[in-house]
């Protein structure tokens, strides 16, 4: 057999698996991950990870399964989640991280869409994982993680017992194969399957390293969910770095603040709630965190005074990171205290150094200076496209940029302001309204704890302007405070018509405001 091509890709290829090879050789008694599953701190080395890494991908051979087979996962955060995730890139075979906050139904679709023929699934999950799976056709067996199998077709730690601890090097990797396929959050429409190679993933560690400058043998926190591709652009620059990651598997501030002074944390990325809450929690202002020394925050805005108060109380830089599934994070950055045309607005910054940025008009022409037009970007981080979906895949790469449906422009200082989704931008009598503005400017009032603007039908203004807004001390009183803030703060054009005041907005599990739902709620309230 010539083994020529096998051999030169060995020594060349661009794989994500290859990482976790490469420090187990050489930073193999180093920690790699912490986890407090079931509320019990464990932790594993580079060599004892890549060593179950290998056992799991050799006895998935074992049982048949193939470069390019699927493998969906539905987990909380912990270190097999990991584990799982490496064996499948070393394999070739593609790992689908799936959302375990969604519904039977969509869980069901993840599944059945993306061809899965294995699911791995936690034991708290086994009922939803099990009735998503159901009779799938092309399903090949079960595992559930831990000791036991439950329903499931194995057990993980019987599955790789007497397994293999012999590296993957057998199969041929393309620089552009497919690494995963993330399942994009729906906030408008039917979730997308996201392609994602290992070249961008691997770029994507390499500028987020380089730019968030991660020092050697850093450790960080993670709590956003792993099927989440914030979570993975953290966790793959920090093995870039021969770091440690401590996983945690959901979000309890008292925990984490622990957390971040015990393990002696150096950088964690959180919503702006999270770090908030953490600030609010008791004896936080006694504690330790001389270690600490950068706050990354994403997915919502947060203001100047805000990042000001997590600078005092952690005494760090405050960055914000930006990106989607379909250009794997980080994106763009918006670096602590960089120059500014404005002294407020949702800014995302400038490209890492790989990418490149620009606001395209309607024809793909790029806008001058200060214009809004939608924000695009182009570089290796890119997705391979969206899996089933050849038309939106050619969308996405029209005129030789990546479209991101984002809305913004670029100040005079070069820096990049986000104004709205395209698709949220509300039409309203000839203007076209910002949804993004109007929620900054309404989460300023202290009781106002999250807020979402929509446009709602009207027979004069085609959209109304309306908002839903929830917090725990706002009552019918409070709408006309609501009222004058937004007439004070707003052109006229963008007060709201309507102030809607809600027990809970539906959320998808990255903390993104599911409007879809809100507009088909309410969109028959002026047709009385």
């Amino acid at each position: 057999m010539n083994t020529q091509p096998l051999d030169k890709n060995l020594v060349e290829r661009v794989a994500i698996g290859d990482l976790m090879r490469r420090r187990a050789r050489d930073s193999g008694n180093l920690p790699a991950l912490v986890d407090f599953y079931n509320n019990e701190r464990r932790s594993v080395t580079y060599r004892e990870l890549n060593t179950k890494v290998n056992k799991f991908a050799n006895a998935l051979m074992q049982k048949g399964i193939q470069q390019g087979d699927r493998l969906a996962v539905l987990a909380m955060n912990q270190i097999d989640v990991v584990t799982i995730y490496f064996a499948c890139y070393k394999l070739g075979v593609i790992v689908v991280p799936i959302n375990f906050m969604q519904s039977v139904s969509d869980v069901t679709f993840n599944i059945e869409h993306s061809g899965a023929k294995v699911v791995v699934f936690d034991p708290s999950l086994s009922a939803l994982a099990l009735a998503a799976a159901g009779n799938h056709s092309n399903l090949s067996f079960t595992i559930q993680i831990g000791q036991e199998e439950g329903e499931a077709t194995f057990a993980l730690e019987s599955f790789i017992k007497n397994s293999s601890e012999a590296e993957i090097e057998d199969r041929i990797i393309g620089d552009r194969d497919t690494a995963h396929m993330i399942y994009t959050s729906g906030t408008t429409s039917k979730p997308k399957a996201v392609e994602t190679s290992h070249l961008s993933l691997t770029i994507a560690a390499l500028t987020a390293a380089i730019e968030l400058e991660l020092s050697s043998q850093c450790k960080m926190l993670l709590v956003l969910p792993l099927f989440h591709c914030t979570a993975l652009s953290i966790l793959y620059p920090t093995f870039l770095r021969s770091g440690c990651c401590s996983l945690h598997a959901s979000f309890e501030p008292m925990q984490i603040a622990n957390s971040l002074e015990h393990e002696k944390i150096e950088t964690s990325v959180l919503l702006p709630m999270m770090w908030n809450a953490l600030m609010a929690t008791e004896g936080f202002n006694q504690r330790d965190l001389s270690h600490f020394r950068l706050a990354i925050y994403g997915m919502a805005p947060m203001s100047e005074q805000n990042r000001q108060q997590i600078r005092e109380a952690f005494g760090c830089k405050v960055h914000l990171g930006s990106g989607q599934t379909e250009f794997s994070p980080v994106s763009c950055l918006f670096k602590d205290r960089c120059e500014t045309e404005f002294t407020e607005g949702n800014y995302w910054g400038v490209p890492l150094c790989f990418n490149e940025q620009a606001v395209l008009d309607e024809e793909g022409s790029e806008v001058p200076q200060g214009e809004t037009g939608e924000i695009a970007w182009r570089g290796p981080q890119v997705m391979n496209g969206y899996y089933k979906n050849e038309d939106a895949s050619q969308a996405a790469y029209k005129f030789g940029w990546h479209h991101t449906g984002d809305l913004g422009f670029i100040d005079s200082k070069g820096q990049l302001m986000f104004i709205d989704r395209v698709k949220d931008t509300i039409k309203s009598g000839g203007e076209n309204v910002s949804s993004q503005k109007i929620e900054q400017m309404l989460c300023m009032i202290d009781e106002v704890e999250a807020a979402a603007a929509i446009g709602v039908p009207h027979p004069h203004w085609g959209e109304a302007v309306c908002v839903c807004v929830m917090g725990s001390q706002l009552t019918e009183a409070s709408l006309p405070v609501i009222n004058n803030f937004c007439k004070e703060k707003l052109g006229k054009f963008e007060v709201p018509k309507q102030v809607f005041l809600c027990d809970d907005l539906p959320m998808t599990s990255t903390g993104k405001i599911r409007k879809v739902e809100l507009r088909e709620q309410y969109k028959d309230y002026f047709s009385h």
